[in-house]
């Protein structure tokens, strides 16, 4: 699958909760929050990294959304594109590029980072952001 003229790899087993992660991503990337958030379960556990205004855990799809659209609201042009999802057990780890350009300083920014979800009939169930591909799988590895 080609991606920004870049070639997806996909490592996993479960190909409809790939399909479903990838789907959103793009739905995302098309500005349709509302596809988004339809895979995402009620009771989501999400964590952000200590890095970001949002660090620690929180849950529920209201809380994700309100985070997630702060994020939008911050950036002009803002996309994420999926470069790698790998499969560790039940959770999906993917690697993207996150960019765009930031609406109060016009500064463009792109950064590698890794994003794990776990899936459940077809429900995003638990979300966790990493500096990049490297500490999410040695996360996953450990915890």
């Amino acid at each position: 699958m080609a991606t920004g003229g870049r070639r997806l790899t996909v490592a996993t087993t479960s190909p409809s909760d790939i399909d479903t992660l990838l789907a959103s991503y793009e739905a995302l990337n098309r500005g349709d929050i509302s596809k988004v958030l339809e895979v995402i379960d009620e009771d989501i556990v999400w964590q952000e990294g200590a890095l970001s205004p949002e660090a620690g855990s929180h849950r529920g799809r209201e809380s994700f959304e309100a985070f997630f659209r702060s994020w939008l609201a911050s950036f002009d042009e803002f996309t994420i594109e999926p470069l790698e999802v790998i499969e560790r057990g039940e959770v999906l780890v993917a690697v993207v590029r996150q960019s765009g350009r930031g609406q109060a300083s016009g500064i463009e920014v792109s950064v590698e980072i890794a994003h794990a979800w776990t899936i459940h009939d077809g429900r995003a169930v638990r979300w966790e952001a990493f500096g990049g591909r490297a500490e999410a799988l040695e996360a996953l590895a450990t915890g």
